[in-house]
């Protein structure tokens, strides 16, 4: 037991379901979040499918689907804290980080506000950057705010970037803040499922954004179906050139005494609503707050409303253009509000190759029973994202050695199309995917070394439970082309019980702060990551004696804490020939939610052979969950 729980320290920690997502080869639908409070401002919760009518472009559609999202069934809801500091003064953004690390302790300590969120924590200074990817570790996401400190401008007691009384904000600083959030509204995208943008940001800095910046936001966000709650500071600031007294900035607030520490102000001292926020917020579903010195009772509403809404779909009725529609949400009910985002923005699916010679190319080898003359070695473990949804992780080493390269303004530039499809038994296409690798080298001499060795590709889809065959193609220069073909087994899963998912191996990790301020790095659940460490994921899983090997996993955990045991067995003879012992790991947040595993694998107690790595997850009442993975040393 020891031995493992040494080792699963190195490569350990949590990661997040998500919610399903609407996939391409399915009949197209928008899902349409509605927050629905009655003239006291209490969640109405007894509402029906036949309470509510929607209209798209003014035109009424029938609801498909309908629920209420009052528990965790579907993953815990996602909240990220932006921090804008300019244009706050001191007290304020003390205050602002203190109410945020109140709202962790409880949040995550006891569940005071309800189901445990998870959280990620960005800010904005100089640049953009990710104090704490998604997490639920109190610890973590308590230090991360508490420690954001923003410079004070020499001889000053004001942030840099404050502005002096009574002037307008720089539009600059305005539109620097719209473009963080587009940016990052982006980058959510990826997640399925409504996401909570929280900002903490002044007052006077959101009033500077132009309104077609904010229209341009709010596209943005409903596009990825991300709701925006600012939170904003209208504290009265200090002059630069007079310390001695306390400007209103504009607003109807009294004067303040130099050197008073206070939050934000009540609400008689709020400005009035054109800074923006009122619309920005009701037209992705959200709700901008009242300028309040309760930070904590805000934080606690938006926790609170994160599982009190309900979620209808409907069924688009254009043709898939990428143009944004209106969307009209009502209650038949007296003396209710609805809250949901005014449009939706639908994406065209990335399709690299969509309608291109390559690409039928590729479908006829795709179809074809040979291999074609380039071998590569490909893994696809998988990873449940939900009850009806499968993340599949494809990685594969790609022969170089048919490359061609051609001279394109004084540079040697290559390209590798790749064609994916995943069929079902009956020839029913459930996924496909198609990608360009591009390479360009200054010289001949740079070519020939890049071509030593096969190209690592990987590639993420998402499938629902099944049995498939994924046929992968790929063209490689000239006339010579690649296909590899592997099954692909996916096994239901209900949330309510034990599950492990596929197994990853690799020769590499490094450190997920290697990953920089992109999507995968906000969701660590989403690249292999462990407790702040990387795993990349080989396709060859044959390990030279000298080389490190890895492997990744996660668990899914029913109502019982689980353990687990890892094992190494002889794949002819199936003798142990390595045993990590049974070790407890870590109990997820909520029952259902995923685990994951990653630890260093033995390889150099292991002679050349066939090998299987088994690993065997156990929760309280015994019920187990087995998988394994054959791999080879030299």
């Amino acid at each position: 037991m020891r031995r493992l729980a040494a080792i699963l320290g190195l490569f350990a920690g949590t990661a997040y379901p998500q919610k399903p997502a609407v996939f391409q080869t399915e009949t197209r639908a928008v899902v349409v979040d509605a927050v629905v409070t009655d003239k006291k401002g209490q969640y109405v919760r007894d509402l029906t499918a036949k309470d509510f009518r929607l209209w798209e472009d003014n035109k009424e559609q029938p609801i498909r689907s309908f629920s209420r999202e009052t528990d965790t069934s579907s993953g815990p809801p996602r909240l990220v804290f932006f921090f804008d500091f300019s244009g706050m003064n001191v007290a304020d953004q003390a205050g602002a980080r203190q109410a945020a690390a109140d709202f962790i302790d409880a949040t995550f300590t006891g569940a005071k506000y309800g189901p445990h969120p998870s959280l990620a924590v960005v800010a904005l200074d100089e640049s953009f950057r990710v104090a704490q990817s998604f997490s639920d570790n109190a610890a973590r996401l308590k230090k991360a705010v508490l420690d954001l400190r923003f410079d004070i401008a020499p001889g000053g007691a004001m942030p840099l970037g404050a502005r002096p009384v009574g002037a307008t904000p720089p539009g600059a600083a305005a539109q620097s803040l719209t473009l963080a959030l587009g940016n990052l509204a982006r980058n959510l995208n990826v997640l399925p499922g409504r996401k909570t943008l929280v900002l903490f940001v002044a007052a006077s800095l959101l009033a500077g954004a132009q309104s077609s910046e904010v229209t341009s936001l709010a596209q943005i966000c409903n596009r990825s179906n991300v709701a925006l709650y600012p939170l904003l500071s209208v504290t009265p600031q200090i002059s630069q050139s007079d310390s001695s007294t306390a400007g209103t900035g504009g607003f109807d607030c009294d004067q303040r005494r130099p050197g008073t520490r206070y939050t934000l102000q009540p609400p008689a001292c709020a400005p009035p609503d054109d800074n923006g926020s009122g619309a920005l917020a009701g037209a992705t579903g959200g709700l901008a707050a009242p300028a309040s010195n309760d930070l904590r009772a805000q934080l606690q509403k938006i926790a609170a409303e994160q599982s009190e809404y309900y979620a209808l779909s409907y069924s688009p009725p254009g043709s898939g253009d990428e143009a944004c529609h209106s969307l009209r949400l009502k209650v038949d009910r007296k003396n209710v509000a609805v809250r949901a985002r005014s449009s939706y923005c639908p994406q065209k699916p990335e399709d690299l190759l969509a309608e291109s010679r390559v690409e039928r190319d590729l479908e006829k080898h795709a179809a074809a029973p040979q291999n074609g003359s380039a071998a590569a070695a490909i893994e696809v473990p998988f990873f449940y994202l939900a009850p009806n949804v499968a993340r599949i992780h494809v990685s594969m080493e790609i022969p170089t050695e048919a490359l061609k390269f051609e001279n394109q303004r004084g540079k040697l530039q290559t390209e590798i199309n790749l064609l994916g499809i995943a069929s079902a038994p009956d020839g029913t296409v459930a996924a496909r995917f198609s990608d360009i690798v591009r390479r360009s080298f200054d010289n001949q001499r740079e070519a020939d070394a890049f071509k030593e060795r096969p190209v690592h590709y990987e590639k993420e889809f998402r499938i629902a439970p099944g049995q498939y065959s994924l046929a992968v193609v790929f063209s490689a220069g000239g006339a010579s082309f690649g296909r590899v073909e592997t099954p692909l087994r996916i096994d239901s899963w209900d949330k309510t019980r034990l599950a492990l998912s596929g197994i990853a191996l690799g020769k590499e990790t490094r450190p997920a702060s290697e990953l920089g301020l992109t999507a995968s790095f906000l969701d660590e659940g989403a690249s292999l990551v462990a407790n702040g460490t990387q795993l990349i994921p080989s396709g060859s899983v044959t390990f030279d004696k000298g080389e490190a090997a890895f492997c990744y996993f996660e668990v899914y955990a029913g109502s019982q804490p689980p353990s687990m045991r890892a094992r190494i067995l002889d794949s002819t003879s199936a003798r142990v020939k390595w045993d990590g012992g049974i070790a407890r790991i870590e109990t997820p947040p909520a029952a259902g939610h995923g685990i994951p595993v990653g630890f260093g694998l033995p390889i150099a107690t292991l002679p050349p052979g066939s090998w299987k790595l088994e690993v065997t997850a156990t929760d309280g009442i015994g019920v187990a969950a087995t998988r394994t993975i054959d791999f080879k040393t030299r």
